[in-house]
């Protein structure tokens, strides 16, 4: 299983790495170009994937070390590294505390008292990221641009 939690945070981590290079191939000011979606602009979409990631880190790992400070991407090189450090935070986590950490208990918003397993909430972070990308590439679409492939088939076929 910590193989398998692995491999889909790193699909994770190509398919936003894939979707911010391409939108850097088409025309920077796009990112942060006001659209009427689902979030106001690219750039929001993106923080608001990376914000769901940092705060159920921290929710399962109270005392990890994470960028507390980034409030919003001004651009695309800010998002980029943005994500990649927070990418190395969670391949970290998995690897570090898969064994020692089963269930996670924690309180919602209202607060609420709620347990997951800890594989589980690395699988909904994958899967709330590919949601989104999903608004994304309409997105893209919504300025007059193709969008690409962020499948998770064809990330399978890059690493084969």
């Amino acid at each position: 299983m910590k193989q398998q939690l692995m491999q889909i945070l790193q699909y994770d981590y190509w398919a936003n790495k894939k979707l911010l290079d391409h939108i850097k191939s088409l025309q920077e000011e796009i990112f942060c170009k006001e659209m009427n979606s689902v979030f106001p602009t690219l750039a929001e979409t993106f923080y608001h994937i990376f914000r769901g990631q940092r705060i159920w880190i921290k929710r399962c790992i109270p005392d990890i070390v994470v960028d507390e400070n980034t409030a919003a991407f001004a651009d695309i090189a800010e998002a980029q590294r943005c994500i990649l450090e927070l990418h190395q935070v969670l391949v970290k986590a998995v690897e570090d505390y898969f064994d020692k950490i089963d269930v996670i208990e924690y309180r919602t918003n209202t607060g609420a008292v709620m347990q997951y397993r800890f594989q589980d909430i690395i699988y909904h972070l994958v899967n709330h990221g590919s949601y989104h990308r999903g608004n994304i590439a309409s997105m893209i679409r919504e300025c007059g641009y193709q969008g690409t492939s962020t499948d998770y088939i064809v990330y399978l076929r890059t690493v084969e």
